[in-house]
């Protein structure tokens, strides 16, 4: 490997970090789109494999109120990983390219909606029968698609939390659907060593990324970040929705 295509890995990864940190999300595409201009597609995405499950267990468990959130949202993780299993079961071979360009669609619209002056808003109440629900079909998506957005991630930004735990919610989410993505690509067969030690090189600068992000969190108002957390969802759905083009 280049030492060009050690800087690249190196930033990319600090960027994505960054960005994990400060919204929560955001890393493989960031990651990838960075990647790209140095590495195969495919090596990119082996290389994506242990930074994020990295960072995705450490966004869960940052913030104190990791048991709190687990038995709030356990349900919506638990029906998510059993939807995915389904969902690769049914249709087999998880990742339809033209598929997760049309969640990144759906993202790009909810993200212009909530850049207006409406505010979606969940009620606490409904939260026992919407959760499971949202975990469906989340898991549906991801299954089908290989990509973990939709409907949790618009979903979850319309609850009564503010955003240190909206993040720590999200890293359980991503822990429990990514964790359960990867063991349905291993059992397919889609995972080989060739670029582990890349891999393993890249946690550093990644979580090097994700304290800087998470000072930058603390430093934001909660009008600021939820703005930040709209772009967000905004640039992921639009890097997504470029495989219709």
């Amino acid at each position: 490997m280049s030492q060009l295509q050690i800087l690249v890995i190196a930033v990319a990864f600090i960027v994505a970090g960054f960005a994990k940190g400060a919204i929560g999300m955001g890393m493989p595409p960031i990651a990838i789109g960075l990647l790209s201009f140095a590495l195969p597609l495919d090596s990119a995405i082996a290389i994506m494999v242990l930074p994020t499950m990295f960072t995705n267990v450490w966004q869960a468990i940052y913030g104190g109120r990791f048991v709190v959130l687990m038995r709030r949202f356990a349900p919506m993780a638990f029906a998510a990983m059993v939807a995915i299993a389904l969902a690769a079961a049914v249709f087999g071979r998880i990742g339809s390219p033209r598929a997760a360009a049309w969640v990144g669609v759906i993202l790009v619209l909810y993200s212009l909606l909530a850049l207006t002056p409406w505010r979606p808003h969940v009620p606490r109440r409904i939260e026992w029968w919407a959760n499971p629900l949202v975990g469906v079909a989340s898991g549906l998506v991801a299954g089908i698609t290989g990509v973990a957005a939709v409907p949790f991630l618009p979903y979850m930004q319309s609850l009564e939390m503010n955003r240190h735990e909206l993040v720590q919610a999200l890293g359980i989410m991503f822990l429990f659907i990514i964790g359960m993505l990867a063991v349905v690509l291993a059992w397919q067969g889609a995972y080989h060593l060739t670029n582990l030690a890349s891999s393993v090189a890249a946690i550093a600068p990644t979580m090097a990324g994700v304290w800087l992000g998470q000072h930058a969190r603390r430093r934001l108002s909660a009008e600021t970040f939820r703005k930040a957390f709209i772009f967000g969802m905004f640039a992921v759905g639009l890097h997504m929705a470029r495989g219709l083009l």
